[in-house]
């Protein structure tokens, strides 16, 4: 027979599943702005009726309501589209690492547009060919004016190339450092990530939803794979286990931590001296298929060590073939046979030769004549076509000038590339993020008539 207060304990079932509903609503308006919460909704269903169908139940004239109570605090949240934000955000993290560096060398080579004051080798080259051109066609070779212009240009042009490249051996050493410091992100993420593990697991053992913690590693997850690829799978418990190209960086509660070490191995593909990413426990190489780490150690030790190698080719071939050519020459003192650059030099250390940077009698010494006469500058001339008009096979057959042009050249493409590459998954990526805050954002408007709803019938 039903209880004779049956109804008020409907009513209390009532009363408590529209409490419920009315803090969840709550709780949504106050999250509302945080960053990587999902909208909360309470599952309310209907109680089971009084009575249940028996032979030989009261007769009544039919099952009697009990009411309701919520069954769930359900998050809404959409796991397929996070799980392809976590793929595209890996390579955002690697277009990003090569947008952000390909900018630099940019800044760094001070192309394609020069800076003020011609600061970048391509134009400090021009100023030196026309000084050497203005020494062979004055007709005035024994000028020192034009003498003087053409040591200073030259020197300009030393002094240039010496601070491009130390500035991308810097630029190499910040990667460097900065590949240690995203290392160390990763371990505190896994770390992370690990503990909450640890506590989702207990609250889902109880049989409740955590949907709070859920989010928070949520977050955590996506940065992590901005950082690097990552393979995820979850057990009945819902903790994650995540991996590094096969290798386990999280399994469950336990975090396994991966680190750094210098390169010693002049045969490896990693420059010398620079970090190597390996696991902690077994000192093998982490094998990084996308994310920024990826982008990192590219731009690291294949992008700015091309630029680093192909300025001193370029080095090194303007020093040897400018000396042969200068050696030919005779100066105004008669003098033969001298550099005019350092010999042995390259990008690191390029400077004129001491004879030359002579304060006395330098300028005096600057081979100009083919021949020896005082008016002649035919060998001045010899010295400028060097620059660009002779074809040397250790440029690929290309002159001076047209293989610091084309050098130039595929730094902007690579670097155009890599803009629009990630200004592309940017916008993939606002996309994905559109697609979930479709389904895990809070409107107000909505949250403002659920609470009106759950009020009224409260």
């Amino acid at each position: 027979m039903r209880s004779t207060f049956g109804g008020i304990e409907t009513t209390l079932r009532g009363l408590r599943a529209q409490q419920l509903a009315l803090d969840i609503t709550g709780h949504n308006i106050s999250n509302a702005n945080t960053p990587g919460y999902s909208r909360q909704v309470a599952g309310l269903i209907a109680t089971d009726p009084y009575a249940v169908p028996t032979m030989n139940r009261n007769a009544i004239a039919g099952q009697i309501g009990t009411g309701v109570v919520a069954n769930e605090i359900r998050r809404m949240r959409d796991e397929f589209v996070d799980r392809r934000t976590q793929y595209e955000n890996a390579s955002l993290g690697y277009w990003d690492a090569k947008q952000r560096n390909f900018d630099q060398l940019e800044v760094t080579m001070a192309e394609p547009t020069d800076l003020e004051g011609g600061a970048s080798i391509g134009s400090q080259l021009n100023e030196f060919w026309d000084a050497l051109q203005k020494l062979g066609n004055a007709n005035r070779p024994d000028n020192v004016a034009v003498r003087s212009v053409v040591r200073e240009k030259a020197n300009n042009l030393c002094d240039t190339i010496r601070a491009t490249y130390n500035q991308l051996k810097s630029l190499q050493q910040d990667l460097n450092t900065e590949i240690s410091v995203r290392v160390g992100r990763i371990n505190s993420l896994a770390q992370e990530i690990a503990g909450l593990n640890r506590e989702i697991a207990k609250v889902v053992s109880m049989g409740d939803q955590p949907n709070d913690l859920l989010d928070h590693r949520e977050q955590l997850v996506h940065e992590l794979a901005g950082l690097t690829d990552i393979s995820l799978q979850s057990d009945e418990l819902n903790r994650y286990t995540i991996s590094i190209s096969g290798m386990m960086l999280v399994s469950k509660d336990t975090a396994f931590a991966i680190e750094t070490q210098v390169n010693t191995d002049d045969t490896d593909s990693i420059p010398d001296g620079m970090n190597e990413v390996v696991w902690a426990h077994n000192k093998q190489a982490v094998n990084f298929s996308n994310g920024e780490l990826k982008g990192l150690i590219e731009m690291r030790d294949v992008e700015v060590p091309y630029y680093m190698d192909s300025l001193n080719t370029f080095t090194e071939t303007l020093v040897g073939e400018f000396n042969t050519q200068h050696a030919s020459g005779f100066g105004l003192d008669g003098s033969s046979g001298l550099d005019f650059f350092k010999a042995g030099s390259d990008a690191s250390n390029i400077t004129l030769a001491d004879d030359i940077l002579d304060a006395v009698n330098g300028l005096r010494k600057i081979a100009a004549s083919e021949n020896g006469e005082v008016g002649n500058g035919e060998n001045a001339l010899e010295l400028a076509r060097l620059i660009k008009d002779q074809y040397f096979p250790a440029l690929g057959d290309t002159s001076l000038s047209d293989y610091y042009g084309g050098l130039i050249a595929k730094l902007g493409v690579d670097a155009e590339k890599a803009k629009v590459t990630h200004t592309n998954q940017k916008t993939l990526i606002s996309h994905l993020k559109n697609m979930q805050e479709s389904v895990a954002g809070v409107s107000l408007d909505e949250e403002m008539v659920n609470m009106i709803k759950f009020q009224n019938a409260y």
